[in-house]
């Protein structure tokens, strides 16, 4: 027996805003499919911009998204497993943020995420943009606090890198025990339940298939995949990764540019180390 579960990451693992999956990589993952792996999508974006790649893959099996807080079929749009912030989690957790974006000055903005939609409390360029390239709703409310009782998937603050960094590194021990909190992307700090990360969702499709933990195989190059990597059976960080990322894995892969993740796959196939 070999690896029987392969997560993969999207953005800057298997493709870039610039670059397409390559067909090096579908080639890769339709021979470990063949091979009996189950592949599947461990991904930060929402559903609706995850499916776009899941598609493209081919994949017919439950996706993670949203970091690992949403998990649903993406052909049918079923939803098997929904982690939400609850109301008292998202109000606490905009009130700190309130609180840390105005004591750095900075001009961070905070949005919320719901299933399809992604509330906003100023209609900024960057909303704009990110609600037309991610075909996702954007809905203006005046405070988010408004629908903080809605069941949010996640709560995001984005602004400037350093300001970024500063906010999660201040916001990380006050709401860590309610809630994860992670910087997913050098912009991105997100909030979400404690049960939403990528390795939560990861410990569910291994029920789900009967598949054991040290039977998986994870693919990842961010902040955000380093719980991951560190859970799964074998947790590969691409070559270009956050060097947190490349700590916690188990191995690395070559340049996103180089093919890494096919490359990796070729070799386990070789070896017939999966299926």
């Amino acid at each position: 027996m070999g690896y029987r579960l392969i997560a993969l990451d999207v953005d800057g693992t298997i493709r870039s805003g610039s670059n397409p999956i390559a067909a090096r990589t579908r080639s890769a993952i339709d021979a470990a499919r063949e091979a009996g792996a189950v592949v599947t999508l461990a991904t930060g974006r929402a559903y609706r911009s995850a499916i776009v790649n899941s598609a493209a893959l081919d994949i017919d099996v439950p996706i993670s998204t949203s970091q690992g807080a949403y998990i649903a079929d993406p052909i049918s749009g079923e939803v098997f497993r929904h982690c939400p912030l609850t109301g008292e989690m998202a109000l606490g957790t905009l009130n700190r943020l309130e609180e840390r974006i105005d004591s750095i000055n900075s001009d961070t903005q905070v949005v919320a995420y719901y299933p399809g939609i992604m509330y906003v409390n100023r209609m900024s360029e960057w909303a704009e943009s990110y609600g037309k390239r991610t075909e996702i709703e954007v809905k203006l409310v005046s405070d988010l606090r408004e629908v903080a009782g809605e069941g949010l998937t996640r709560i995001v603050a984005v602004g400037d890198d350093a300001d970024i960094e500063v906010l999660e590194r201040e916001i990380k021990p006050e709401l860590s025990m309610d809630a994860l909190v992670m910087r997913s992307l050098p912009y991105f700090c997100e909030i979400l339940h404690p049960r939403g990360g990528k390795e939560d969702a990861l410990s569910w499709m291994c029920e789900r298939f009967g598949i054991a933990r040290s039977d998986t195989v994870a693919f990842g190059n961010g902040y955000n995949d380093v719980q991951m990597l560190e859970w799964a059976g074998l947790g590969i960080a691409v070559g270009d990764a956050v060097s947190e990322a490349l700590a916690a894995a188990d191995s690395v892969a070559p340049p996103f540019k180089e093919h890494g993740v096919a490359q990796v796959l070729e070799e386990l196939l070789d070896k017939g180390l999966i299926g």
